[in-house]
């Protein structure tokens, strides 16, 4: 099993993930549907060309191990604008893939990205050579879209395949409509058994028994976009944890984002500002050196988890612990009599 084979096996799983998240809750009605309520939009400020053209460049590999002449275009190179990039890299997941799934070798997958002459609009068209797309998940990533703001359409011509054309507003006050939307409360009905096709690869005989068995690559792929994104924000606090000047600045950089697409993330994972994020991380490294060596000073621990000022330390412990860190302190001495 070649390391290609590898990340292409991890890419499929992922993007088998994704889609699952779209699943919804039964309901007890008679056509056996699910129904998701709308999910509330998230726009930031992002460079699109770039973020579009990094999303879809993930998908090279599988493109390569099938055979797919894969291109992505994007003019100009690089444009500033308001999305939700959850709901673009759904939508952008749910086209390729299916695209990928239909195609054979000798292939050919598209992507042109442009804006129009006010850059108040882009639009993305995704064109292949295959069969007719007209599966489920293309309905889901066209209610997506519309949800959006934006619109989708798909024109098959015989023998020579599909051109899916998507047009979706970027600016910031181009949201105002979708603001009273979700306030209306609208839902998505979608059928439970969403049919999600992706490339698959044929596993070698006696895989089981290399170094790095399938089980144990799947369970490494089984992590949601979002756990994924969380666990590489908590390591690059804890990185940098002693280092008081790291500001949210610095923190997006690390994270190859803008500091609102960052802030926005950060705020839908987990509900809090980078401020407080950061802050927790810090203080549950510090309740940690508390129970490793509860002889620290208060002021020993502060510094060490990136706090100046102790006093401000104190404030910020007591805050996210209940308890000042001199009680804490206390009680793990006692717990360890």
């Amino acid at each position: 099993m070649t390391t290609s084979n590898i990340i292409l096996i991890v890419i499929i799983i992922l993007l088998a993930l994704y889609c699952s998240r779209l699943k919804l809750r039964e309901q007890p009605q008679e056509e056996n549907v699910s129904q998701l309520n709308a999910p509330k939009l998230h726009i930031s400020n992002n460079d699109i060309m770039q973020y579009i053209r990094d999303f879809a460049n993930k998908f090279t590999p599988v493109m390569e191990n099938k055979g797919i002449d894969f291109i992505v275009k994007c003019q100009p190179e690089s444009m500033m604008g308001w999305i939700d990039t959850d709901k673009i890299d759904k939508v952008l997941l749910l086209i390729i893939s299916d695209m990928a799934g239909n195609a054979t070798t000798g292939g050919k997958i598209t992507i042109d990205v442009d804006t129009d002459q006010n850059y108040s609009r882009v639009f993305i068209r995704i064109r292949d050579n295959g069969q007719e797309i007209s599966s489920m998940g293309y309905h889901i990533a066209y209610q997506l879209v519309q949800f959006h703001q934006g619109h989708m359409i798909n024109k098959h011509y015989e023998g020579q395949g599909n051109t899916i054309s998507i047009e979706l507003p970027i600016t910031r006050d181009s949201f105002d409509k979708a603001q009273a939307a979700e306030e209306q409360a609208s839902a998505f009905h979608i059928p439970e058994n969403i049919e999600l096709h992706v490339p698959t690869i044929d596993l070698p005989a006696g895989y089981e028994d290399v170094e790095n068995p399938l089980g144990a690559i799947i369970q490494q792929a089984y992590v949601s976009a979002d756990q994924e994104y969380l666990q590489r924000a908590i390591q690059c606090i804890n990185d940098h944890i002693m280092d008081s000047d790291y500001d949210r600045e610095a923190f997006a950089a690390d994270m190859g984002s803008s500091v609102s697409t960052l802030y926005n993330k950060i705020r839908a994972i987990t509900g809090k500002n980078i401020t407080n994020f950061v802050r927790d991380i810090r203080i549950k490294k510090a309740c940690r050196l508390a129970k490793e060596n509860p002889d620290l000073r208060v002021s020993d621990i502060a510094y060490q988890v990136g706090f100046k000022d102790p006093k401000y330390f104190a404030t910020s412990f007591k805050r996210v612990m209940g308890v000042q860190p001199k009680e804490y302190i206390s009680q793990q001495k006692s717990e360890d009599r």
